[in-house]
C-alpha cells in the first residue's frame, strides 16, 4: 500500500469504534499555494458569476467563494440558463484500490447553501460526476460520500443513467455552486480523503445516515 495510507481507529460519539483506512488527496492545514487550482464558472460562456479559492493562513483552511449571479449573457442567445461556479484540484489516485477506498470524506464549514462534490475524468469531455451535500451552517462537518453516490452530468444535463459511477479514471475533484440562488456563497475546506469507513451495526444515529449511505459526522466536542 501507498506511503500516503494509513490505518487508524476513530471513536464514534455515537457509539460504537469505527475502522479508517485513508489517503489524504488535500489538506489545507499548512500554508501552501492553490494556483494549480482550476476556477470554473459560467463566464467562460459570457455569464457573471464570480469565484475564487484562497488559503486563510490565520486559520488554515482553503476557502471558496465568490458571488453567483443568474443573469444571462448579453451576447450569447443559446445561453438559456446561467449561474454557476466550480473549482477543481488534480488528483492521481491510480494506485489505490477503490473498492477499498469507497467514500470521499470532507471537512468543511458552509453557509447556508447546498454544495457539490465533483469529480472529473479527463476522457470524458464537458462531463462531471456530482454528489450534493448541505451541512448545518458555520459549523465544521465531516461529510462522508459514497463513490457509488455520484450522479453523471452532461454538458450541464443530469442523465437518468442509474448505473454505478465508474471511479476509474478519475483525475480532478473539487466542490461546486448551482444552487440558483443569487448572492454571495461561501464554503471552507479544511482536507479532502480517500477513506473506507466500516460502520458496526447501531454505531451511528439513523438520522446521521441518508439512504444512500451518507454520512455527515457533527463537529467533535
Amino acid at each position: 500500500m501507498s506511503f500516503l495510507s494509513k490505518l487508524s481507529k476513530m471513536f464514534n460519539p455515537f457509539g460504537g469504534v469505527i475502522d479508517y483506512k485513508e489517503v489524504v488527496l488535500f489538506s489545507f492545514r499548512q500554508p501552501q499555494k492553490l494556483d494549480k487550482w482550476r476556477i470554473v464558472t459560467d463566464q467562460e460562456v459570457g455569464g457573471f458569476t464570480t469565484a475564487a479559492f484562497k488559503f486563510n493562513p490565520s486559520d488554515q483552511f482553503a476557502e471558496f467563494s465568490g458571488i453567483l449571479s443568474k443573469k444571462l449573457p448579453t451576447n450569447n442567445e443559446r445561453i438559456k440558463s446561467s449561474g454557476y461556479a466550480g473549482v477543481f484540484g488534480k488528483v492521481d489516485i491510480s494506485d489505490y484500490d477503490l473498492n477499498t477506498f469507497n467514500r470521499i470524506s470532507i471537512r468543511v464549514k458552509s453557509d447556508k447553501r447546498t454544495y457539490s462534490i465533483a469529480l472529473l475524468k479527463g476522457n470524458e469531455k464537458q462531463t462531471m460526476y456530482k454528489s450534493i451535500f448541505a451541512t448545518t451552517p458555520n459549523q465544521w462537518e465531516t461529510v462522508e460520500v459514497p463513490l457509488n453516490d455520484f450522479f453523471k452530468v452532461h454538458k450541464g444535463v443530469v442523465e437518468m443513467d442509474l448505473t454505478k459511477m465508474n471511479p476509474n479514471g478519475i483525475d480532478s475533484i473539487g466542490f461546486v455552486q448551482t444552487d440558483k440562488e443569487e448572492g454571495q456563497f461561501n464554503l471552507k475546506v479544511e482536507y479532502i480523503k480517500l477513506v473506507q469507513s466500516q460502520l458496526t451495526s447501531n454505531s451511528l444515529d439513523s438520522r446521521m445516515i441518508s439512504s444512500t449511505g451518507r454520512v455527515i459526522r457533527p463537529p467533535s466536542s
